[in-house]
């Protein structure tokens, strides 16, 4: 990732990149232009980061971290020590690495437990096919390995394997990783998120419907 990351920046130099890395070799390699403009492209690179060595990385070589989603404002906060750990070793301060991340929303103010049944769905999918991401925000061991062992991987009946692993999970769970519930749930959850270090929380809600969304947050201050 690293190789990749330096050769991207010579390469929006517009300028013939030659590059010999271990992973990334270039021999006088030039982005097109296509008869356009050729000078130099000022772009922000982000890497998507999960793990504790590519978050680090990201705050050391790049313009931002992408932080991922179904994650616990716990994780949120280790992650961002990591970020800053990887922009002090390149001489920069937290404050000049952008922190995005998606937050997954369930919204209903009229039915709340509805929106709770489904994001139980995605939490068993998340349990079950990304153990990694559950993992990293402190999901219990025997959980996963109850969800596990409901979830056929592929699932092929997929409605009814989640359906019937979401049944495992208690709503502290999903409430650890989504914003789930009313409104007013749903902006306490990203202002802890944001609380957290993340600089733009990427609203992602997971209903048919968005307006409910967009009206929560169209006066909403943090």
């Amino acid at each position: 990732m690293r190789e990749h990351i330096e050769v991207l920046r010579q390469l929006f130099t517009m300028e013939p990149v030659t590059y010999a890395g271990g992973f990334v070799q270039l021999d006088r390699v030039q982005l097109d232009a296509a008869f356009g403009d050729t000078s130099p492209r000022d772009t922000a690179i982000y890497i998507g980061a999960t793990g504790p060595k590519m978050l680090e990385l990201g705050g050391e070589i790049c313009d931002g971290v992408g932080l991922n989603y179904v994650v616990s404002t716990a994780y949120i906060r280790d992650a961002v020590a990591r970020i800053e750990r990887g922009a002090v070793k390149a001489g920069k301060r937290l404050e000049e690495v952008d922190r995005p991340e998606l937050i997954v929303c369930y919204l209903s103010d009229q039915y709340p437990d509805l929106a709770m049944a489904e994001a139980k769905k995605l939490a068993a999918y998340y349990l079950a096919t990304e153990p990694h991401i559950m993992k990293a925000s402190g999901a219990d061991y025997d959980l996963l390995a109850q969800v596990q062992s409901l979830m056929s991987c592929p699932a092929t009946e997929a409605e009814a394997d989640y359906t019937r692993a979401s049944k495992l999970i208690p709503d502290a769970v999903v409430r650890n990783i989504m914003a789930v519930g009313t409104a007013d749930q749903y902006r306490a959850k990203v202002a802890e998120h944001i609380a957290a270090g993340v600089t733009c929380p990427i609203l992602y809600p997971m209903m048919d419907d968005i307006r409910p969304v967009i009206d929560a947050f169209a006066d909403w201050e943090p």
